[in-house]
Order: C-alpha cells, then sequence, then structure tokens
C-alpha cells in the first residue's frame, strides 16, 4: 500500500538563482526513474527539523524519470533555509500530489500573475516543441525583480507569442507599457480554438476570466490553478476548503464550468 506520507530523500543537482529571494532546485531521488507527475501537480517538501511545504513542479513532466524541478521562494524559515542549500546538499519531499493540467490538443494559452509562471512552466515545457499547436503566454508581475525565469522568458519570447507587463514599472525588453495581465488580454488577439490556463494570485482570477468572456472565450476551455491553496496534500487539515472542495484532493486545477457550478469563484 502507497504510504501519501512517506518521504524521500532528493539530492540537489543544480541550483539556479533566479532572483534575490528566488531559487530552482533541480532534483533527483534514487528511485527517479519510476518518478512521475502531471504538469500541475505540487510536491510537499522540507528539511529536519523545519517542517514542509507545498511546492509546484515548474519543471517537464516527460523528463520525470531523470530530474524534476522546484521553484522556491523565501517566505518563511523553511524557504529561507532551502534558498541556503547547494548543489550535492538533500531536501525530504513527498509527492505529487492534486490534479493536473488537461491534456493539450489544441491551441495554448497560458495567462499568469505575479508567481503564477511557475506551474503554467510544466505545461509549457512539456508542450514548446510541438508543431501541431501554437502557445501564447500573458504575464504580469508587479516588478522586474519579482519575475522568476527572466532570461528564459527572453528567449521563450523568440519563439511564441510572449506579452509581459508590469504593474509598477516598465520592461523595455517586453513592454513599454504599465499595467495588470488583464490589459494584455484586451490589448492582444488571442489565439483561436485554444485551451487556456490561468495561474495567478485569486484576486485576479475573475478579472482575467471577465476578459476572456468579452473575447467569447468558451467556458469549458478555461482552467484555473488554485496552487496558492495547497496546504496538507491529501485533504486532512481543511485549510485549503473552498466551499466544499479540497484545493489539494480535488485541485489545484479546476475547470472552469466546474468553478461556476460549485460556486467557487470570489
Amino acid at each position: 500500500m502507497h504510504n501519501v506520507y512517506q518521504l524521500k530523500k532528493a539530492k540537489i543537482l543544480k541550483l539556479v538563482r533566479e532572483n534575490d529571494n528566488t531559487v530552482t532546485l533541480k532534483l533527483r531521488f534514487d528511485e527517479q526513474k519510476s518518478f512521475k507527475f502531471l504538469a500541475g501537480q505540487f510536491m510537499q517538501v522540507g528539511l529536519p527539523g523545519f517542517g514542509e511545504c507545498p511546492i509546484s513542479i515548474s519543471s517537464n513532466p516527460k523528463e520525470s524519470s531523470k530530474q524534476f524541478s522546484l521553484i522556491i521562494r523565501e517566505a518563511g524559515e523553511l524557504t529561507r533555509k532551502l534558498n541556503q542549500l547547494k548543489a550535492d546538499d538533500f531536501v525530504y519531499a513527498r509527492g505529487p500530489f492534486g490534479n493536473g493540467f488537461p491534456e493539450v490538443n489544441r491551441n495554448l494559452i497560458l495567462i499568469a500573475g505575479g508567481c503564477g509562471f511557475i506551474p503554467l512552466r510544466s505545461v509549457y515545457e512539456e508542450n514548446k516543441n510541438r508543431k501541431d499547436i501554437k502557445i501564447q503566454l500573458l504575464i504580469g508581475c508587479a516588478t522586474a525583480s519579482g519575475i522568476v525565469f527572466r532570461r528564459e522568458l527572453a528567449r521563450i519570447k523568440e519563439k511564441h507569442d510572449l506579452s509581459l507587463i508590469l504593474e509598477k514599472e516598465t520592461l523595455p525588453e517586453f513592454s513599454d507599457s504599465k499595467g495588470l495581465v488583464t490589459k494584455l488580454i484586451k490589448e492582444n488577439e488571442l489565439l483561436a480554438d485554444a485551451l487556456v490556463f490561468i495561474c495567478g494570485p485569486a484576486a485576479m482570477h475573475k478579472s482575467v476570466i471577465d476578459e476572456l468572456m468579452k473575447k467569447n472565450v468558451a467556458s469549458a476551455s478555461i482552467y484555473v490553478s488554485f496552487e496558492r491553496r495547497m496546504h496538507c496534500g491529501v485533504g486532512v487539515c481543511q485549510h485549503c476548503a473552498v466551499g466544499a472542495k479540497y484545493v489539494c484532493r480535488d485541485g489545484p486545477v479546476f475547470g472552469l464550468e466546474f468553478l461556476k457550478a460549485n460556486s467557487l469563484l470570489n
């Protein structure tokens, strides 16, 4: 019987500093070949004496037999300790947990706010080389210092339709104006017949969806990640309850039609 509480030791193969308080940890279990995950799922990650926390997986699911990546943003004692680790150190992890994004079977629009591109990156990596679909990325962030994957996003822009906007300043390499990600939805022509995956602060969900509705995007094509509400992973602690549902057990990815039917949108 699989024990969901069983921790496994994962070695840090490489650590990449994304900005002043955020690092990418590239990890591998001893039994990595048997590890599999879906884009949109998350892990529980921790260190002895410091507890654990839920972190979305940001790497390509197709490469799960080799390694997986987690982005750690410093927000407390545990994440501060994780930020101080180095290559060849170890962390302890369990998972994956939750439900991932659905299979991408047509054009794809990724809409991210704040750190929202972290789990969406997994979707992008899985589909970036496909010739049968087009990919459009709309990303909003408060400041340039808060951007994760800045160099990578610049490279993505050369290959796919990527628009990035900042709320409090301009970033000439991406945009000469300021605003929220909703501004990008208004100003850009969206891909036709596309799946739309959204991830960001809960406060942005309704406004983003309202703008998509104005552009006649079908509700059945829209999926939202509530990854910021993740907690224990098994629906026991009650902290991620949204109505009668649990984000960690029933999500973190929900279809818009399901959200509307269960009154789960603010």
